[in-house]
């Protein structure tokens, strides 16, 4: 396993275990992320495509789960795509809030890292993560 899906996977727990506690931005504190890190999303939330630092992070999170009870998320596969980026391939799970509706979403995230530190994370759809490790689902 590459560094950087090792690096991937470490903040991922600690983002977790950040959740459990109320903290979605427990994963700055390992300083494995670039203070300005950035989420790239493909069609805007809340009026915003890009969402920087810690406490961009946070707002983004809180906005993306505000209207679920239960979300999660888990990754089911790292993928090492090589020049320092690694795909995430995550299922996210919830229930609408008043509706009581599941909901799942799969996701795609491409996590790219400069210098031994996260720096940003674009997601996508699964085929396009896939496609930027240069693999095929």
């Amino acid at each position: 396993m590459s560094r950087n899906v090792e690096l991937a996977r470490q903040l991922f727990d600690e983002f977790q275990a950040g959740l459990d506690r109320g903290d979605p931005g427990a994963l700055f504190d390992s300083k494995l992320v670039a203070g300005d890190c950035e989420w790239i999303l493909p069609t805007p939330l809340d009026g915003r495509s890009v969402w920087r630092g810690r406490d961009g992070f946070v707002a983004f999170i809180r906005t993306w789960t505000e209207q679920f009870d239960d979300w999660s998320i888990r990754i089911e596969r790292w993928v090492d795509a090589g020049d320092d980026r690694v795909v995430a391939l995550t299922r996210q799970s919830a229930t609408g809030k008043g509706s009581g509706v599941p909901v799942e979403l799969n996701l795609g995230q491409v996590w790219e890292f400069d210098a031994g530190r996260l720096a940003r994370v674009s997601y996508v759809t699964h085929a396009e993560a896939l496609t930027a490790a240069e693999l095929r689902e």
